[in-house]
């Protein structure tokens, strides 16, 4: 009995699946209308990319030697939007002559604090904007013939 049930169902659902198919309206005729004289241009709106300023593409970092390494740390909170670089010492932190911290915003300004290398936890603030990335970039002057790195060179946050 519950075989004879299932194979009546199977057959009542191909059916209606079948038919289903089957009760579309041809939206297309075989004989051409004949449209009228007045034909409307369609002129395309053009469609830009949004385009980012040549200063919020981050460049290349460059490292020194692990012996004269050191480390800045980049936060942006998230509520006020205030960018924070903290200075986070390392094996060359006697070796800094200075460090300079870019940000970049997206309106085009640029803004430039010079971070202390004298004491670990030394820190500068930048306003920015909750609702918007900004470029963050520093870099590194050692003393003597070490050289400049830039150390880090990111937008942050890193997502919006």
């Amino acid at each position: 009995m519950k075989k004879l049930l299932f194979i009546i169902l199977a057959v009542f659902l191909v059916s209606m699946t079948f038919f289903a198919g089957c009760t579309g309206s041809d939206s297309g005729s075989a004989t051409p209308e004949s449209t009228p004289d007045t034909a409307k241009t369609v002129t395309p709106t053009p469609f830009s990319e949004p385009t980012q300023s040549v200063q919020m593409v981050p460049g290349s970092v460059e490292q020194p030697e692990a012996k004269y390494k050191v480390d800045v740390q980049v936060n942006k909170d998230g509520i006020y939007g205030t960018i924070t670089a903290i200075f986070r010492g390392g094996l060359g932190q006697n070796f800094v002559n200075n460090i300079v911290v870019d940000v970049y915003y997206p309106d085009g300004n640029h803004e430039s604090k010079e971070l202390s290398a004298t004491n670990v936890g030394n820190q500068v603030e930048f306003e920015g904007n909750p609702k918007s990335q900004e470029r963050v970039k520093v870099t590194v002057t050692f003393d003597g013939n070490i050289g400049t790195y830039v150390i880090y060179d990111s937008l942050v946050p890193e997502k919006l």
